[in-house]
């Protein structure tokens, strides 16, 4: 399979590309936060080629909200001295790590910023959409254009995470959701939808995108099938329906279920990086709040086995603390927040555990594990298959592989919304910073950030209860 990554950005860049980004920076100015005031005749883009060149931008498969989202979760911890020296650029960290308004989101620029970089993508697809497909146009046509309904579901699972609450069957109709811009009118002011529209409108587009996407892309930053397929695997685990997340797990092993034996990696690496498990490329260009400052708590670190390689391939023992550095991603300046298949092994075995196939759940983790553990002389795995004895006790077995194996994959704190719903596994966060104890009980409001103050002011956003 072909795994390019660095060299996936165009050098072309065309002149409707750069008005298409200016529209979308200064979209805030206008009346409605989204809006974009500028002649879209002059941004219609007229080949598959340059169709592809917005696509292939790097900004497109970036996330700005999976930051927030993993500085918040548990099993990790900043020093004292860390935590109080962040410069005013990082406000916003210290907010998420304590669950509060210790400075309030409202003075935040690149706080705002970042949430309108998920709609500037968003934009940027729908651009694609509206453009008609002509006589002449062909399979690259509605190759692309798949790719564009991928790119926006992505992002708006994404923005759901954070800033729409948790997804509940009972009240999915009734929550508030996120905004959906799904054309280029900039006529239209922005509300939220439902949890439930919002989450309709992600699957919708996904299953229409899965039908013209490749099974194998050129580039790791451009949908396919089993990129498809496991996203809406993981939408569905989130929305609890485990049928259909089963199901597109299912679809995705079909076409690729290779796993990377670690006993076939450098200990002393950086990065994993890039690698068979890779099905789609989506990162955070992070700083060292996710990085050298990022300490990973002494309690995950015993929780692995000496046997268990994932000890020394992802973590590095400093002066200052335990450092992550198992990432999926070329460097350390990135963090892996795409789709990768011991996830969707995960995934399999949680929801044939909830469906009762206990030995069929097992089976998923013992085939993931065992390419983590260290083998014996003879080549055979010094792992030793687990069991468990009903639900409950595979499902437990399971969250703890999950917590250990997905670590700063953007996935933590949509584990801790969706399972804090259920009395077997909630828990409660809890930090210390100087002596002063911030806690994050089940089902908080602190699970749903607030949106920026001038989406809200210029718009009709209705604010998250608790950062009116």
């Amino acid at each position: 399979m072909r795994t390019k990554f660095n060299n996936v950005i165009s050098t072309r860049i065309p002149s409707f590309l750069c008005l298409i980004i200016l529209m979308c920076l200064t979209q805030g100015c206008k009346k409605d936060w989204l809006d974009v005031k500028a002649d879209k005749q002059q941004a219609i883009p007229t080949t598959v080629v340059d169709m592809q060149a917005i696509l292939d931008d790097r900004l497109i498969y970036s996330n700005y909200c999976f930051e927030l989202n993993e500085v918040a979760a548990d099993a990790h911890h900043y020093s004292d001295q860390v935590y109080q020296g962040f410069n005013p650029d990082y406000l916003r960290i210290q907010n998420a790590y304590t669950w509060s308004k210790i400075e309030s989101f409202n003075n935040m620029e690149d706080y705002t910023v970042k949430y309108a970089g998920h709609y500037a993508q968003i934009f940027r697809c729908n651009v694609i959409l509206e453009v008609k497909q002509g006589s002449n146009d062909n399979s690259e046509f509605k190759h692309v254009r798949a790719q564009a309904l991928f790119t926006r579901a992505r992002h708006y699972y994404d923005l759901s995470q954070t800033f729409a609450v948790p997804y509940t069957v009972a009240t999915a109709d009734q929550d508030l959701g996120v905004p959906l811009r799904l054309n280029t009118d900039n006529t239209e002011v922005s509300k939220r939808a439902s949890v439930k529209q919002t989450y309709e409108q992600i699957i919708y587009d996904l299953k229409v995108a899965v039908n013209d996407l490749p099974i194998v892309s050129s580039y790791l930053t451009r949908g396919s099938k089993p990129a498809a397929y496991g996203l809406l695997s993981r939408v569905y685990l989130t929305m609890g329906d485990y049928t259909n997340a089963l199901h597109y797990a299912n679809e995705y092993l079909t076409l690729k279920n290779e796993l990377l034996d670690y006993n076939s990696l450098n200990p002393s690496s950086n990065v994993i990086g890039v690698n068979i498990e890779t099905t789609f490329f989506q990162s955070i260009l992070v700083g060292a709040y996710l990085n050298t400052q990022y300490l990973i708590t002494q309690e995950l670190f015993d929780s692995y086995d000496d046997n268990d390689l994932r000890k020394k391939q992802f973590f590095r023992i400093t002066a200052s603390g335990i450092i992550f550095k198992g990432d999926y991603s070329p460097s350390r300046t990135f963090m892996f927040t795409g789709i990768a298949t011991d996830e969707i092994y995960l995934i399999s075995a949680e929801c044939k555990a909830r469906k009762g196939d206990i030995g069929g759940a097992m089976k998923d983790l013992n085939d993931l594990l065992r390419k983590r553990w260290a083998k014996n002389i003879d080549g055979t795995s010094k792992y030793v298959d687990q069991t468990a004895t009903d639900e409950t006790d595979a499902l437990r077995k399971i969250f703890v592989e999950r917590r250990k194996e997905l670590i700063l994959r953007g996935l933590r704190w949509t584990d801790l919304r969706r399972l804090n719903q259920d009395p077997r596994f909630a828990v409660t966060l809890k930090r210390t910073i100087a002596g002063k104890e911030y806690t994050l009980e089940p089902n908080s409001s602190g699970y749903t950030f607030p949106f920026p103050k001038e989406a809200v002011e210029r718009s009709e956003i209705k604010q998250n209860p608790g950062w009116e």
